[in-house]
């Protein structure tokens, strides 16, 4: 068996985790707090678009959240009386 060992690329590095490549089996190493995953480059590609995807969402839905805690202070143009 005669197998190179991995050679690994950083693609990303972050406080919550790091993904990095390997140029000999191709596979992306994919490592978030206490969790590895192994994916193809196809399959990490597809779990990186629809994190993406995800992510959008999740703050646009946050930026929404934030417009919405304000208050409007509606002032009156005339008194009744």
């Amino acid at each position: 068996m005669n197998k190179k060992p991995c050679t690994h690329e950083y693609l990303a590095a972050t406080e919550f985790g790091k993904a990095l490549f390997c140029k000999e089996c191709g596979v992306v190493h994919l490592h978030i707090q206490n969790l590895s995953l192994r994916l193809g480059v196809a399959d990490f590609l597809g779990l990186a678009d629809t994190l993406t995807e995800a992510s959008n969402k999740a703050r646009a839905v946050e930026k929404d959240k934030t417009k919405r805690r304000g208050f409007t202070v509606v002032k009156q143009n005339h008194r009744l009386n």
